[in-house]
């Protein structure tokens, strides 16, 4: 059979991902998660999986009214499958998952999801006829939500200073290992601390002062701290 479009062999499927946006977690004391939703392509016989932002570039095509090439992004070169995704998938907002919310057990979650609920900021958000819908604890768990977003946004300065002294803690650890390698390289070469804040000039002058006689022609720092060092008084004599 004659494939006429070379995607007709592949499978298609969107999703939707969530992930997590550091800076609004730190910001609210939370994880908070953006919905996002992807394309993953397969092709048949291989095992490979390429995912792709579902509004993300995928090819030129040529416009029939203009006979220009125009974008089309993967939403537009799949859209049978998107309309069809569409169609199914839950939408979930920008938020904390239910997942996070230590107030609930899995069942309530599962319950909370087919009522499409699926974030703490939801949750807390439900009034009216949704909040009765909700059925036996419905107020406690809206009322659970409120506090644990109000207690997140008031440990969020302390989680951020968390992180910012983990960030210094791992750069002066760095810092640490490079001072570290750089005394082992200088005790290799058998240079001494005492020179390593001196100029060039500096050096020549120390050499100078202890031999009676200035280094000659242009020489790097590695050789003038050889001679500075070889010009101490104590060795000398």
């Amino acid at each position: 059979m004659a494939i006429n479009d070379p995607d007709d062999l592949l499978v298609v499927l969107f999703k939707h991902l969530a992930t997590e946006n550091k800076a609004k977690s730190l910001e609210e004391g939370r994880p908070i998660y953006d919905d996002q939703e992807i394309c993953e392509i397969r092709a048949p016989g291989s095992k490979d999986v390429k995912v792709f932002p579902a509004t993300a570039f995928a090819r030129w095509i040529d416009d029939p009214l203009t006979g220009e090439q125009t974008k089309q992004s993967y939403a537009e070169r799949f859209s049978h499958q998107y309309r069809q995704f569409k169609a199914k998938a839950s939408q979930t907002k920008q938020g904390t998952p239910l997942d996070f919310a230590p107030f609930l057990s899995e069942g309530r979650r599962s319950e909370l999801k087919a009522q499409n609920i699926y974030t703490v900021e939801q949750l807390a958000a439900v009034e009216g006829a949704e909040l009765k819908n909700l059925g036996p604890g419905g107020r406690e768990m809206k009322n659970a939500a409120t506090e644990f977003i109000g207690e997140s946004k008031m440990a969020a300065p302390n989680l951020r200073m968390a992180e910012e002294l983990a960030a210094l803690k791992a750069r002066n650890a760095v810092l640490e290992e490079d001072n570290k390698i750089k005394q082992e390289r200088r005790a290799a070469e058998g240079t001494d601390s005492e020179f390593d804040a001196m100029s060039l000039d500096e050096l020549r002058s120390y050499i100078e002062a202890n031999t009676g006689k200035a280094p000659m022609g242009s020489l790097n720092r590695k050789n003038l701290t050889r001679m500075a060092e070889n010009s101490r008084p104590e060795k000398a004599a």
